[in-house]
């Protein structure tokens, strides 16, 4: 298995959006040895979360629970901006290539979610590759959704403005929800926010080889791509691009970033979704790279993407909304 986060290339480090410099070295110094074990890997990376938390607004109330399944509890750290209003709700899932990324290491990006959309986030920690398989993942971000709405009066959410999110492999893992919600009748949903997603999971793009993102390197891919091909169900759905039907699904707002190797693969699943019906908002964030919204506390830029995207989600996210 590939480290944490590789070193760039020499020479090959994009020209990068104010901030992200800062953001690149935080995540190199993070990084040890490949040889380490995937615990301490993971370990290192949750316990330097607090150097990417912002601060966070004085009524903002977070706390973890568990959803209750046979054999297994599925962590959620829920967020939640002060009052005693119904909120709109978001159920997100965190990046990391299916076997890093945790509700501690991607706080940033569910508490700015929060934050900026005024909805309750419910953050997911689903079970993670290696040591599961992509349908165990799978099958945990679909229950935390449908417990996102069972669980709509104790949260003081509006069961009828539910989104789903999610960051690379979450994005791919929101997708999928959004496409269970729809096959299982479960809960319904005002829109998909899909940030810089991984939606081939297909070895060998040219624009895998041809990566310029100082830390989603070529190697990289690859090792995720390789982890989630060997622990996928060929009899269960695939990654978004290889769906065959999208008709029906939930509206999306997709971000790309102008320097992620993903970018490509994001402008394709929206012109498949467009073609099948349904209503696709897409930007490119410039200067940007793959993950980029957890730089959101040392880029202004990277921020100004966070408050952009919560606008658009709110009018999605605003329909219906009791007043």
């Amino acid at each position: 298995m590939t480290s944490l986060v590789p070193a760039a290339q020499s020479g090959s480090t994009p020209v990068l959006a104010e901030g992200l410099e800062a953001y690149v070295e935080l995540m190199r110094a993070g990084a040890r040895d490949p040889a380490d074990t995937l615990s301490a890997q993971r370990l290192r990376s949750d316990a330097s979360a607090a150097e990417l938390q912002c601060p966070q607004p004085r009524d903002m109330q977070t706390f973890t629970t568990f959803i209750v399944c046979e054999g297994q509890e599925i962590a959620v750290k829920v967020y939640r901006l002060g009052g005693r209003i119904r909120r709109p709700a978001i159920c997100y899932f965190h990046g990391g290539g299916f076997t890093f990324g945790s509700i501690e290491s991607f706080d940033a990006v569910a508490a700015g979610l929060a934050e900026d959309t005024g909805a309750v986030v419910a953050s997911v920690q689903y079970r993670r590759l290696p040591e599961n398989s992509y349908r165990s993942a799978q099958e945990d971000c679909y229950a935390a959704l449908v417990w996102l709405q069972e669980h709509a009066d104790d949260l003081r959410v509006d069961p009828s403005r539910i989104a789903v999110a999610g960051d690379s492999v979450g994005a791919l893992l929101a997708t999928i929800s959004a496409a269970m919600a729809r096959d299982r009748g479960g809960p319904p949903l005002v829109c998909q926010l899909l940030l810089y997603g991984a939606f081939a999971m297909q070895p060998g793009r040219s624009a895998y080889a041809k990566s310029r993102d100082p830390l989603l390197t070529p190697e990289r891919i690859d090792s995720f791509i390789g982890v989630y091909r060997k622990q996928s169900d060929p009899n269960f759905y695939p990654a978004p691009l290889d769906l065959k039907d999208l008709t029906g699904l939930p509206p999306a707002i997709i971000l790309a970033a102008e320097h992620d190797p993903l970018r490509e693969e994001a402008l394709e699943y929206a012109e498949r979704l467009r073609e099948s019906g349904v209503r696709v908002e897409v930007s490119v964030a410039s200067g940007m790279i793959h993950g980029f919204l957890r730089a959101r506390k040392m880029s202004p830029a990277a921020d100004r993407h966070m408050i952009d995207l919560a606008r658009r989600a709110r009018a999605y996210l605003d329909i219906g909304a009791e007043r």
